[in-house]
């Protein structure tokens, strides 16, 4: 395991300040609808208050739908799956200025009203503006929003954190297995007590670090990155949590193929991320429970992700064969 020197030294080869950057950057959110009425109660469900965002523009359709200077994304507020004329013509003049458009469908009963149409980045169907349906409508912008913005929404507008931590655990949790299975890392979880290669520790660390700290910040926690990242690391460096996952993650070292590397990979990665989420989220102590479920979640998924990408590179290598031909 790395050293908490050893660890400070990886983080100060990591360029944190252009995360922190990213996740304080200046935003503007369109949001726009038939009715002012209709836009509000949708930046109201977005921002989680009626006290008004500066980062949200609320409009109704008019004959300038896109103001200047551009939003960085558009939101459509509809009660029809089929826009009206209306908001159409707000869509296509949207679209024509190369804003990413996202359309809420209000009033929705299912089927067909949340599949993505022409020209929409992201699309949900809700029933009303209850806070209950706030989770669809902030995958929605999530979804649709520029990557370089998704940190910012998340840091500025509660209702989408736990969307965001889902993104960023999921991505890291993967580019680790990937990376797992293309180097063929045997122990590929780097804060345990393993006999590691310093090349993987390295690279692996760095990704759980970077994903910590974007959690962190994304929760809207506030600091030095010296203060914010070594609560962070607190949480992850847990001696009981690396102890319960080392039990569990060496068991799976001397099985042969390369399922079970990308599987210790992808599942230390993802345990790591979700108590991190837990902490910045709602400050959330681990517990026995809390590590016990997500190590048993976290292995679950990283066998599935292991499965699939194993399967996807023997196609790829048949493929390559097949041209060599």
């Amino acid at each position: 395991m790395p050293r908490p020197w050893d660890v400070w030294k990886i983080i100060r080869e990591i360029d944190l300040e252009a995360v922190r950057a990213e996740a304080e950057r200046a935003f503007r959110v369109l949001v726009l609808a038939e009715s002012r009425r209709d836009a509000e109660d949708l930046a109201a469900l977005l921002s989680g208050s009626r006290k008004g965002d500066p980062w949200l523009v609320v409009a109704e359709t008019g004959p300038e739908p896109v103001p200047v200077p551009l939003p960085d994304v558009a939101v459509l507020v509809s009660r029809d799956p089929d826009l009206s004329p209306r908001l159409g013509m707000s869509a296509m003049a949207i679209n024509g200025r190369g804003v990413p458009l996202v359309t809420i469908v209000i009033g929705s009963r299912g089927g067909r009203d949340g599949v993505v149409r022409p020209g929409e980045a992201a699309r949900a169907a809700v029933p009303d503006f209850a806070a209950e349906h706030a989770p669809a409508v902030a995958q929605a912008l999530l979804s649709g929003a520029p990557s370089g913005l998704r940190l910012a929404l998340g840091r500025r507008l509660p209702p989408l954190r736990d969307p965001l931590y889902d993104a960023l655990i999921e991505e890291t949790a993967r580019a680790n297995a990937i990376y797992a299975l293309g180097t063929g890392v045997v122990e590929a979880f780097p804060l345990l007590s393993l006999p590691l290669n310093l090349a993987d520790i390295v690279v692996l660390t760095k990704n759980q670090i970077v994903m910590a700290y974007r959690i962190a910040l994304g929760a809207g926690r506030r600091g030095t990155i010296r203060a914010v990242l070594g609560q962070a690391l607190s949480v992850i460096g847990s001696a009981f949590m690396l102890r319960q996952l080392a039990r569990q993650l060496i068991g799976l070292v001397p099985v042969a193929g390369i399922a079970p590397k990308v599987a210790v990979a992808y599942a230390g990665t993802w345990a790591v991320g979700r108590a991190v989420a837990a902490w910045a989220g709602g400050g959330a102590e681990l517990t026995k429970a809390s590590v016990k479920r997500y190590y048993a979640e976290a292995l679950d998924r990283g066998r599935r992700a292991a499965d699939v990408l194993a399967f996807a590179a023997k196609v790829g290598r048949v493929k390559r064969g097949r041209r060599s031909r």
